[in-house]
């Protein structure tokens, strides 16, 4: 069983989808309702409950395949309430309203449920983590009616062998080199190696390992040859991954200890043998060309010239009015602009606020550039994968991608206010800002347990994000991500104000370069 869920505003508009499709029938739920008028009024009620809160809507789709679909009508609606009361209650849903609607349009039979997050006793259901507590419960309701399990990306371990190896092994007895290198990897990593480890071991097995590395302390990715043939960890499975060989296969790493000796195991061997004449000749006269040839500037000092070329130009004089309009108009907090601007991820130009777009090695690339109207604007970028990003700190497993900087650090600032009384907090996460997906760190986004992009569906920028990383889950806000940020600060304001105690922003330690 397949199954997705989405957030929105509007109760109607959902209603309206769903009930407007051919064939569709609302089949039950907890709701008098039967029109989307009826119901938008009824979950209406239930809403004066918690005027405030924005983001009520909880949509959930779940799927079967074709051959899985019951002949008996009657028989198969029933089944699909007993599934859907099932999965409400699991995803703690068993004290709100929601409607059962089932759709006949595909091939693969399956429901809608509408619902509201705000509960009949006033709380509201945590939508922390539900795409997680999703997927667990539709393993459950898989087991409980016997349904084919569809297991999602993020929990795939090993890549099975293909039809071809399965033939290949039979016949000749020989493993495909995919095969051997998931044995080999299995093998080496019995005692929870370090990564240096890890990496010297594959060696000596003549397997040329390949990882990359930020200077930022981001893995960009691991690769493995052996025989001329290259794989990535992705192509082996999620656990050979860099992530997921520290998660699934216990090999720990520790960027300052393990960054120099995993880029010196890394570097060509030193040939054991003396040159010959010829080669010695040919050392004298590279020799000889270097002496001879003028000094060539400095890496450093190219790459800052064209930093400078690409950005405009900082006006610090102009900072506390920028800093003071986005902590009033967006309501990003003094101390995490500050931090930006520390780190020269977030500067003044003229009286507009510029956010620095850069790869994951920290190199500025091009910029956004936000006007007084709140309109975004990018200088020429350069070729090359970059984005406004901020990271919390840890070795990062999941990424969440928006489409401006303000919706980035409004995520953040959303994710960490809601759970700052949850004891069930988001894994390392870096959060994206990008104009154009060809900005995105596709690799590197492989590579992670969970990738969310949080941009309106139906938006260009989402479906060509989607189509670049097609295990993403989409998250539609609906509205944008600062408002709701707004509405969230207003509504603890409001909360704290008879106790006459100021409200105060507390900001995860975040990693910039």
């Amino acid at each position: 069983m397949i199954g997705k869920q989405i957030k929105g505003t509007g109760f109607r508009g959902c209603l309206n989808y769903v009930l407007g499709k051919k064939d569709a029938a609302l089949i039950g739920g907890t709701m008098c309702g039967q029109t989307p008028e009826e119901l938008a009024a009824e979950f209406a009620i239930a809403r004066q409950l918690r005027p405030n809160l924005k983001v009520a809507v909880f949509h959930a789709t779940l799927s079967v395949d074709s051959t899985e679909k019951l002949e008996d009508s009657e028989e198969n609606d029933q089944r699909w309430l007993a599934i859907a009361a099932n999965y409400m209650k699991a995803m703690e849903f068993d004290n709100n309203q929601y409607a059962v609607v089932k759709h006949s349009d595909t091939e693969h039979d399956h429901i809608h449920i509408v619902a509201s997050r705000i509960c009949l006793d006033g709380g509201v259901v945590d939508d922390s983590w539900d795409y997680y507590k999703s997927q667990e419960t539709i393993r459950q309701l898989e087991r409980s009616y016997n349904l084919e399990s569809v297991t999602p990306s993020w929990e795939t371990d090993k890549r099975a062998q293909t039809t071809g190896e399965h033939r290949q092994l039979k016949s000749k007895g020989n493993k495909s080199v995919r095969v051997q290198l998931q044995d080999l990897i299995d093998e080496v990593t019995q005692d929870n190696p370090s990564m240096p480890e890890f990496v010297e071991r594959l060696q000596q097995q003549a397997v040329e390992v390949q990882v990359g590395l930020t200077r930022t302390g981001f893995s960009k990715g691991i690769s493995y040859n052996l025989d001329g043939v290259a794989l990535s960890g992705t192509q082996l499975g999620k656990a050979y991954t860099f992530c997921g060989l520290q998660k699934h296969r216990g090999v720990s790493y520790d960027q300052g200890r393990d960054n120099a000796l995993i880029e010196a195991l890394m570097q060509p061997q030193h040939l054991a043998n003396a040159p010959s004449e010829a080669e010695e000749n040919e050392l004298e006269l590279s020799q000889s060309e270097l002496e001879t040839t003028e000094p060539a500037t400095p890496a450093t000092a190219n790459e800052l010239e064209l930093q400078l070329s690409i950005l405009p130009e900082r006006d610090e004089t102009q900072w506390q009015k920028v800093r003071s309009h986005l902590a009033v108009e967006y309501s990003l907090p003094l101390e995490l602009l500050e931090k930006l601007h520390s780190h020269s991820w977030l500067y003044a130009a003229s009286e507009k606020a510029v956010f620095t777009a850069r790869t994951l090695e920290g190199e500025a690339r091009f910029a956004f550039v936000l006007d007084e109207r709140g309109n975004f604007t990018t200088t020429q970028p350069l070729s090359s994968e970059a984005a406004f990003w901020v990271a919390t700190t840890g070795e990062i497993e999941r990424a969440v991608i928006a489409c401006n900087p303000i919706e980035a650090l409004s995520i953040l600032l959303i994710e960490q206010e809601n759970n700052q009384d949850n004891s069930t907090t988001p894994p390392p996460t870096i959060y994206l800002g990008i104009e154009r997906a060809s900005q995105l760190p596709i690799e590197f986004l492989q590579e992670l347990d969970s990738v969310i992009i949080a941009i309106a569906e139906n938006s260009q920028l989402a479906r060509n994000a989607l189509a670049l990383l097609p295990n993403a889950e989409l998250v539609n806000p609906q509205s944008s991500w600062n408002d709701i940020w707004i509405q969230l600060i207003e509504q603890e304001e409001q909360n704290i104000q008879p106790n006459n105690q100021p409200y105060k922003q507390r900001i995860q330690d975040i990693e910039l370069d």
